[in-house]
């Protein structure tokens, strides 16, 4: 009888944390995306601003960078060949913003 109590108990207690354990989220396709968009974006501001005055040497380094990016999205697997082209193309259409 202490037994089956005990089991029954347990069982109860089981489902209380496995009912409170937090639900993880996870993020569709397209926020994903846009949030690594979003992560070059604010990496590119970063990195050029300093570059604003030249701009051979701004477009020099800008160049370097959507290399860069472009070589990262061929291995990440949200994007395939085209959404990667896509976004290599809104990149480098991006107006670089300083900060002051």
């Amino acid at each position: 009888m202490e037994l089956l109590i005990l089991s029954i108990a347990l069982g109860f207690l089981y489902l209380f944390i496995k009912s409170n354990k937090p639900t993880q989220k996870h993020k569709s396709k397209i926020q994903k995306q846009a949030e690594i968009l979003e992560n070059y974006k604010q990496k590119m501001n970063n990195d050029l601003v300093e570059y604003d005055g030249n701009k051979a040497l701004f477009l020099e380094k800008k160049t370097e960078l959507l290399k860069v990016f472009a070589q990262e999205l061929s291995m990440n697997m949200f994007f395939d060949k085209d959404e990667t082209r896509e976004l290599i193309r809104e990149l480098a259409s991006h107006e670089v913003t300083s900060a002051k």
